[in-house]
């Protein structure tokens, strides 16, 4: 059987699994003025933990997560979660264009995002502001293990895929899988594996099915 990585901010459920350290949060403190919103979008866990480092009034106002993940977490600080996406950008552009339209919204969002929902929903007449809260950056200090030519690698994010090709070469007997389709246009010209849902816990599962079968 192979060995299986994850490259994350997240540490793996399962022991089997080897997690690098590669990826850093910078948390950041822009000034917010709750009162002019009726509502939050989250769209990582790191976006509902930077709102609770920046002013605890924003679990007075409902809140849109991305998926699973980002709703256990912003739940665990007291929030109100009204609705959960698929894990996508598009799943929350619809959910706002067929039930909360006509609410003013701040997105609290890291530095760089992976969807332009956003601004499709303001070219749509819906008034949403954005927030910076977060950069997601390499570790610099993380260790850095000699890998095997035969391993499979998760990668959860275009982040963890850049800043692993910081530090390491991705060989062709490497298995890459990812956690969307995000992650799989930033592996251009890699063979990648997709997990069936935008999630570690799917990530891990196909991983192990991908080693399991190998010497």
């Amino acid at each position: 059987m192979y060995p299986i990585y994850l490259i994350s901010n997240t540490s793996p459920n399962d022991k089997a699994v080897i997690h690098l350290p590669m990826l850093g949060t910078s948390w950041l403190t822009p000034a917010i003025d709750f009162s002019r919103y009726d509502g939050i979008i989250l769209t990582s866990k790191n976006g509902a933990e930077a709102m609770e480092r920046i002013d605890a009034a924003w679990k007075t106002l409902p809140v849109i997560c991305v998926g699973s993940a980002t709703k256990k977490t912003a739940a665990a600080y007291g929030a109100d979660v009204i609705e959960t996406g698929n894990g996508y950008g598009d799943a929350i552009y619809d959910l706002i264009r067929e039930r909360y339209a006509h609410l003013r919204w701040l997105y609290a969002r890291p530095k760089v995002v992976a969807s332009d929902f956003a601004e499709r929903l303001r070219k749509a007449g819906t008034a949403i502001d954005e927030a910076v809260v977060y950069e997601t950056v390499c570790n610099a200090e993380a260790p850095q293990p000699e890998l095997p030519e035969e391993a499979v690698l998760i990668f959860t994010s275009p982040s963890a895929l850049r800043c692993f090709e910081q530090r390491y070469r991705l060989l062709p007997t490497h298995t890459l899988v990812v956690i969307g389709t995000t992650t799989q246009k930033a592996a251009d010209g890699h063979r990648v594996h997709v997990a069936p849902e935008p999630t570690v816990d799917a990530c891990v599962t196909l991983a192990k099915q991908l080693a399991k079968d190998q010497p």
